[in-house]
């Protein structure tokens, strides 16, 4: 009887222990980004009376003869399926929206892992958790080594942007605003007198938007230089490339120019801001130099107005002036600087400069961070998981890239608890307990008869 005796306890010791796990998962039922637990259970060694034995010529064999000693915790699982999406409206609440991990760091440098995306700026703009930990910044597209700096916006800038005189150098499909304007065609120009009468038609084509544009105008003088051959006129026409970051179209005297746009695949003129009367085009090459404020103390100063974080993990900082500061992934998957001057002209990469110790250190695209194998980690307080010794390779980078899921800005991950399968488990776990109770009083009422035996 004292074998039953242990053997209903475990079946009583198992059954509280899955209550206790089914009481966590209730108990945070609305906690940010929890991962349910579930129970499952192995059995414990059998008492083998008999191993059987195989049959023979002359008889059958026989099976084994066991009585088993009870069950055991087999497992504590982690369900790791996303919650459901909970809006908040605050552009820095996010969710991942499939694999990864938010990377935080606490005062101490340490980091940890973590699906909660409640996120805010603190008084030095960095991105904080609740806990007050700083928000890891990637600074790649993907690595197998993590990122040492963290994500904080400037809450005031200084910015100069002027024209800048490298324009000639500068490749056509990388002038500001015009990588998804410019196309190849044709631009019919006339040449006309101050009477308005035609000295010469002719047609600039442009065939090649890798070429720079001190190549595309010396290829237009080219033309212009051929067609007064073939003609035997002197048009007094010629382009040219401005120090300012603007490219000009020149004619002698009174003499006009007008324009027609020869082929609808073409927008040079529109893109380049030119027309019959503007034959000079907007600044196709600014630069920028931005500096960070840490004080409002200069009237040149913009403060910022709004933080906005894109599937991607990329912030943009949006100023009160209009102007946005963000960082792009370039042709070459290198994380470059943005910014959007308030006309709405963008400034890309090279041409963007930063000074200021915290602008410069600062990083704009949230890391994400997975590993091979997401069940080995270990859960800590304040929805902070930290790296077990079965986690295997962690790998880290941006949102929407290689295996990282996209993230959903407005709103936070909620727990993924089911409450139904919740209480259906609570009533199995309770009926086990209560059978193995039985069987444990049936077995003590039978030790106490057997006590009573002979008296």
């Amino acid at each position: 009887m004292t074998q039953a005796l242990h053997t209903s306890s475990t079946g009583i010791n198992a059954g509280q222990s899955q209550i206790n796990v089914i009481a966590n998962n209730v108990a945070n039922i609305n906690t940010t980004a929890f991962k349910a637990a579930n129970v499952t259970f192995e059995t414990l060694f059998s008492n083998t009376l008999s191993y059987g034995s195989a049959a023979t010529s002359e008889g059958g064999g026989t099976n084994p003869k066991q009585i088993g000693l009870g069950t055991k915790i087999g497992g504590i699982t982690r369900n790791f399926n996303t919650g459901t999406f909970v809006q908040t409206g605050r552009d820095t609440d996010l969710m991942i929206s499939g694999t990864g991990f938010f990377v935080v760091q606490d005062a101490d440098g340490k980091q940890y892992f973590t699906r909660d995306g409640i996120f805010s700026l603190d008084s030095e703009g960095n991105l904080v958790n609740n806990s007050g930990m700083k928000v890891v910044g990637a600074e790649g597209l993907y690595s197998n080594s993590g990122s040492s700096t963290t994500v904080k916006v400037p809450k005031n800038i200084k910015v100069s942007v002027e024209g800048s005189p490298d324009l000639q150098n500068k490749n056509l499909n990388e002038l500001n605003n015009l990588t998804n304007a410019l196309k190849a065609g044709n631009i019919g120009v006339k040449i006309l007198d101050q009477d308005g009468g035609t000295i010469g038609d002719l047609v600039l084509t442009i065939d090649d938007l890798n070429q720079t544009v001190g190549d595309m105008v010396a290829a237009f003088n080219a033309q212009i230089a051929q067609y007064e051959d073939d003609h035997s006129v002197d048009l007094g026409f010629s382009a040219q490339v401005n120090g300012d970051g603007t490219i000009a179209f020149n004619t002698e005297g009174n003499n006009a120019i007008s324009f027609n746009q020869e082929t609808t695949t073409s927008n040079f003129l529109s893109a380049f801001g030119m027309s019959d009367q503007k034959t000079t085009s907007d600044i196709l090459n600014e630069s920028v130099s931005i500096q960070d404020m840490l004080f409002n103390n200069d009237r040149e100063a913009t403060g910022l107005e709004d933080v906005t974080v894109d599937e991607n993990g990329i912030v943009t900082a949006i100023y009160t002036d209009g102007s946005r500061l963000t960082k792009y992934v370039d042709a070459n998957d290198s994380i470059e600087w943005k910014y959007i001057t308030k006309e709405g002209v963008e400034i890309t990469g090279d041409d963007v400069t930063t000074t200021g110790s915290v602008l410069a250190d600062t990083n704009f695209v949230i890391e994400l961070a997975t590993m091979v194998n997401q069940e080995g980690l270990v859960s800590i307080n304040n929805n902070l998981w930290e790296w077990g010794p079965d986690v295997g390779e962690v790998y880290y980078g941006m949102a929407g890239e290689m295996a990282f899921g996209s993230i959903e800005s407005g709103g936070y991950e909620g727990s993924n608890v089911d409450i139904a399968f919740e209480l259906s488990n609570m009533i199995t776990a309770q009926r086990m307990i209560q059978m193995n109770s039985r069987v444990f009083a049936t077995a003590s009422s039978v030790m106490e008869t057997l006590a009573y035996l002979g008296q």
